[in-house]
């Protein structure tokens, strides 16, 4: 259900800026989302097949990867490197993209994972914000 409503909270919205939803973001560029794909399926080079659970196309040419997890408990580190590891596939399968990578997790973060996804550059949210 989280999915969705961020999915269409991203249609609903003209232009915004990435930060509006998540924090940690480093790019601060007015979006202009066009198109917005929820479970979209990718697969690795080995053939394991992964899924993102969401991808909003904006006119300017950045992809915004978001993955949604709605647990209560907080998001570890596996957690985080396994997301990372789809968002580095989807950057070898469409490297024409600029990829924005965000996580909401309803439960939150632990420390630890709230450092790799600031080193990595992951916006992070605990709670849709905007709608």
């Amino acid at each position: 259900m989280a999915e969705n409503m961020l999915a269409t909270a991203f249609r609903s919205k003209k232009r915004f800026s990435l930060s509006k939803f998540f924090q940690n973001v480093t790019d601060n560029t007015t979006l202009n989302i066009q198109k917005v794909k929820e479970r979209v399926h990718i697969q690795r080079e080995d053939g394991k097949n992964m899924e993102l659970d969401i991808v909003a196309q904006s006119s300017c040419g950045r992809v915004v990867l978001v993955e949604v997890k709605k647990t209560q408990s907080k998001m570890g580190l596996n957690k985080m490197e396994d997301f990372q590891e789809k968002v580095e596939v989807y950057k070898t399968l469409f490297p024409d993209a600029i990829v924005l990578a965000t996580y909401l997790s309803l439960g939150g973060f632990t420390e630890e994972a709230g450092d790799f996804c600031l080193k990595h550059g992951i916006g992070v949210a605990d709670k849709i914000e905007e709608l």
